[in-house]
């Protein structure tokens, strides 16, 4: 396998990653349903969570890099494939994560917030 033939893959799991984040975003946009200061909560927590755990959200492209090298090196396809579903995988599950944290830290406030008043 040649080197283009991995960076073209590459690009298409990184393309399909994409329209995932764009998809989740706009559900999220729904979700808060034009209430800047809920949507405003959520942006803070989602880069305080990217802020602690960059290590954690950037790992995976090295590891993705990594097996599509030794892909192109050993000329065995099977890493390239395994770059592939390691990226996919690993995005869905980071991504979810954060979710998580997310929703509970700004949904949690703002449910405070309105009992207080």
């Amino acid at each position: 396998m040649a080197l283009s033939d991995g960076l073209i893959f590459f690009g298409i799991v990184c393309f399909l990653i994409g329209i995932f984040m764009i998809v989740t975003e706009h559900k999220q946009h729904k979700k808060t349903l034009g209430n800047k200061k809920l949507a405003d909560r959520i942006i803070f927590y989602k880069n305080k969570w990217q802020g602690e755990h960059a290590v954690l959200v950037c790992a995976p492209f090295g590891v993705a890099v990594l097996l599509t090298v030794l892909s192109c090196i050993t000329d065995l396809n099977i890493f390239l494939y395994l770059a592939g579903a390691e990226m996919l995988v690993a995005s869905v599950i980071i991504y979810n994560k954060m979710m998580i944290y997310v929703e509970s830290n700004a949904f949690n406030s703002l449910d405070d917030s309105e009992k207080n008043n």
